[in-house]
């Protein structure tokens, strides 16, 4: 790879980043409404099954070729959207 070229790919990554991030916190702030509907209806915030479903559909719309990359890319999405949800909920608690 030319020099040229690494750095036509790193400004690429670095823009993809930029718009993963918006992505995510758009995502965060559904993990809030989420959170707080779960702690109004006294649900648990870990669904494993509904986690699962999801990684086959990720999987799938990833093809054979990333799909272990997704998943372990959505796997960390999970547990940082759950942590999140378990702060929030907590936090409610603390201010009732």
């Amino acid at each position: 790879m030319e020099n040229n070229s690494l750095e036509t790919a790193r400004k690429n990554i670095d823009r993809i980043n930029r718009e993963l991030v918006l992505l995510l916190i758009e995502r965060m702030k559904e993990v809030d409404q989420v959170a707080a509907w779960k702690k109004a209806n006294n649900q648990p915030v870990h669904v494993p099954a509904r986690e699962e479903a999801i990684i086959e559909k990720v999987r799938s719309l990833a093809g054979e070729e990333f799909a272990c990359e997704i998943e372990t890319v959505f796997r960390a999405i999970f547990a940082a959207s759950c942590a999140r949800e378990e702060r929030k909920i907590k936090h409610t608690e603390e201010l009732s």
